[in-house]
């Protein structure tokens, strides 16, 4: 009887620790959405735009335009949508060129971890 107690009890501490890592990465800072997004084809681009999945830090975001030969694109610093707490964009300076881009970004959520990613996207030709 003694052993099934115990049994039983590392299995609830299984699995307590099991929900509650499960719920610290559904909560963690992370890329939501994008737009356009990964792996997108668009026939031309104003903006590139992200979602968080949390509101990032002060001045924590980044976010570079990267073209077909490797070079980062001129664009304004990442800025905060006023409407939306969870949405960052850049506007590229100049309309872009058919090929295969790439948005590379970071942040840092409220538990201070920074946070990095990037995704692909093409233009067509115009």
């Amino acid at each position: 009887m003694k052993g099934k107690m115990i049994l039983l009890a590392a299995s609830l501490l299984f699995v307590a620790t099991s929900a509650a890592v499960a719920a610290t990465d559904v909560f963690h800072f992370a890329l939501s959405r994008s737009a356009p997004a990964a792996d997108a084809t668009v026939a031309a681009l104003e903006e590139v735009r992200l979602w968080f999945t949390e509101a990032p830090q002060a001045n924590s975001v980044g976010i570079r335009v990267i073209d077909p030969a490797g070079e980062a694109l001129a664009t304004a610093a990442a800025a905060a949508d006023p409407d939306d707490a969870l949405a960052f964009f850049v506007r590229p300076a100049a309309p872009l060129s058919a090929g295969a881009y790439t948005v590379s970004w970071r942040g840092i959520g409220d538990d201070g971890h920074a946070v990095t990613g990037e995704f692909g996207f093409s233009v067509t030709a115009q």
